[in-house]
């Protein structure tokens, strides 16, 4: 009935008793802990805003592994969480601060997104017109006779 001499049942699927090994000599990863900046009001941790973006534009806005947060929240005075959601395609934006601040911070990063849609399709369509005019140029132009 078993294969492998170092095969375990778990469920209904068959894993190598070399792999469990594997997975428990690597310890798991560390879980990021923030500390509240001195510049942050602890009752602005209430009540958060919550929206969410293409995981493509928070790599664009925010930097890799989130490198440009930071600064962003000391500029507008607001903590940010970007965390993935599903399957790695949408990321969830919280934003802690003061209501309005909240607010001016989502439509600041919305714009951002917006901008860096219209870039992707204007980059998109002028791939587009350069594989034409290459397919263009390429073809052999067959002469047409003259119309009379």
């Amino acid at each position: 009935m078993v294969d492998h001499p170092g095969a375990a049942v778990q469920g209904d699927q068959w894993t190598s008793a070399q792999s469990l090994d594997g997975l428990l000599k690597t310890p798991p990863p560390l879980p990021l802990i923030r500390t509240r900046p001195w510049w942050f009001p602890v009752q602005e941790l209430r009540d958060p805003l919550v929206f969410y973006l293409e995981a493509w534009l928070a790599d664009l806005i925010f930097g890799a592994e989130g490198a440009r947060i930071p600064e962003i929240e000391w500029m507008n005075q607001v903590l940010l969480t970007v965390d993935p959601v599903n399957d790695g395609n949408l990321v969830e934006v919280t934003v802690f601060g003061q209501p309005r601040v909240q607010n001016r911070v989502k439509s600041m990063l919305l714009s951002l997104a917006s901008r860096h849609r219209e870039h992707r399709a204007r980059d998109e369509k002028m791939k587009q017109l350069e594989e034409f005019l290459k397919t263009c140029a390429l073809s052999p132009q067959t002469p047409q006779p003259p119309v009379a």
